[in-house]
């Protein structure tokens, strides 16, 4: 019962108290409206009624069959913004209950309706991924019914776009330690995604410009090990034996001026290399190109798919039998 009255009161809250309540009809009465409604296509309609079904409601067992008839419109209104505390709302007072796991699933894809450009805030890509992932880990029968395996990719690759925007933007303003810190975020966390042979890349070409040759040739043997028909191994693998090659003739030039071998080798460790790539210029206009790029090529926002939408009415748990 205190679960009941909790779950009154953060419906108010939500809605603001500012809709009058009249009190003359049940709950079953506006239930009914809203299930015609429903049916009729009519969502937003239906919401307000059972708005009015869930404040009647006499018992938690009720309430909760209303509440998630009433998430679930909003979402098929298209109106995920406020589908989606009302479904939060469910998921705490009743995460016990078989139904949950429908709750589980359908606010992962409100969120995913939210999803928007990498150079926008992620907060929606996150909670998104979240939800999908609870829903792999917890009811492996929905993960196929409602692509979750995919929903799933397409939010990690969003986020690791989001952490290549940011490096590209602290390449421009000539920052190489964050930047080399969010490329190195992309290659730890998002190996599974588009971006991994790109960011392995860049990592490897700021570790030799300071001289890190062994940590640089690790993560080429990493990028072949994880995806050796990554186009990024053919020129990871170019710029470590450029680098290899610069610092040879940097070795004999030292011994041709009648320097031995071990005072060649101290002052090539000691000099750090000028332009192992590109001059800095060089180098700021190819990360601003890149940047360029993913800005031509930025996807829509990710949707939810027509059949995926209108099969949840199909499936709620409240449909009279």
């Amino acid at each position: 019962m205190a679960r009941f009255l909790y779950i009154i009161i953060i419906i108010f809250a939500i809605y603001g108290c500012a809709k009058e309540v009249e009190l003359d009809k049940p709950a079953t009465y506006y239930e009914e409206m809203g299930d015609t409604l429903a049916s009729e296509g009519k969502y937003a309609k239906a919401a307000e009624r059972y708005e009015q079904a869930l404040v009647r409601a006499e018992s938690p067992e009720y309430a909760a069959t209303i509440q998630l008839a009433l998430a679930d419109s909003y979402f098929l209104a298209g109106k995920y913004i406020d589908a989606i505390p009302v479904y939060e709302v469910y998921l705490e007072v009743y995460q016990g209950w078989e139904s949950a796991k429908l709750a589980t699933v359908r606010v992962g894809l409100a969120y995913f309706n939210l999803v928007r450009y990498a150079s926008q805030d992620q907060t929606n890509t996150e909670r998104a991924l979240f939800y999908l992932e609870e829903v792999k880990k917890k009811y492996p029968d929905l993960v196929e019914e409602y692509d979750v395996d995919l929903r799933i990719q397409l939010l990690r690759e969003r986020l690791a776009k989001k952490e290549m925007q940011v490096a590209f933007y602290y390449a421009r303003i000539l920052e190489p330690e964050p930047e080399f810190l969010r490329y190195k975020y992309v290659v730890t966390y998002y190996s599974d995604t588009i971006y991994y042979g790109e960011a392995v890349y860049k990592v490897v070409k700021l570790l030799l410009k300071k001289d890190e040759l062994q940590e640089a040739e690790y993560y080429l043997l990493k990028l072949i090990s994880d995806d050796k028909e990554n186009k990024f191994v053919a020129k990871t693998q170019k710029l470590i034996d450029k680098y290899k090659e610069k610092k040879e003739k940097e070795r004999l030039k030292a011994l041709e001026k009648g320097g031995n071998t071990e005072n060649a080798d101290k002052s090539m460790e000691e000099t750090p290399a000028e332009t192992v790539n590109e001059p800095a210029e060089a180098n700021q206009q190819e990360n601003t190109a890149d940047e360029t790029k993913i800005q031509e090529t930025q996807e829509q926002p990710v949707q939810a798919d027509d059949k995926i939408v209108h099969r949840l009415f199909q499936q709620k748990p409240y449909q009279k039998k």
